[in-house]
């Protein structure tokens, strides 16, 4: 049976996002080492340690086909912490992707610092800071 002139609806597909994105974790405290341990709901990336100022620790992935890819990482030293989401979904607003775009690659930076955890945003070139450390008891 043919349909003769008939519409076909038009679908909005989202614009392809970037297949891979690169997450960094990075130790810019002035003394103390740091312990990372980041994951998503499927991946335990385990537990890090970025002894050194300016120590680096990192991970890629590509974004799962529905589009709801998350990790969240904890950070400590042996007087602080905070926990946070280092990458998610973003379907109304480009907050994180407009931060994380370094050219055509897609690269978020998380930088611990004395203050606070900082995201590296690319277009001004600055660090912002994201969260405040929480002091143990």
């Amino acid at each position: 049976m043919a349909l003769v002139g008939a519409q076909v609806p038009r679908v909005a597909l989202p614009p392809p996002g970037p297949s891979r994105y690169y997450i960094h974790v990075v130790n810019g405290l002035s003394k103390l080492g740091l312990l990372v341990h980041c994951q998503s709901k499927d991946d335990d990336l385990g537990y890090h340690r970025l002894l050194n100022h300016g120590d680096d620790y990192q991970w890629n992935f590509k974004v799962n086909f529905w589009g709801t890819t998350l990790y969240w990482c904890k950070l400590e030293t042996p007087h602080t912490y905070v926990s946070f989401k280092s990458f998610w979904p973003e379907t109304q607003h480009l907050w994180l992707r407009d931060r994380c775009k370094h050219g055509t690659v897609r690269t978020c930076i998380w930088t611990a610092k004395d203050d606070g955890i900082y995201l590296r945003n690319f277009l001004p070139n600055v660090d912002e800071l994201i969260y405040k450390w929480i002091y143990k008891r």
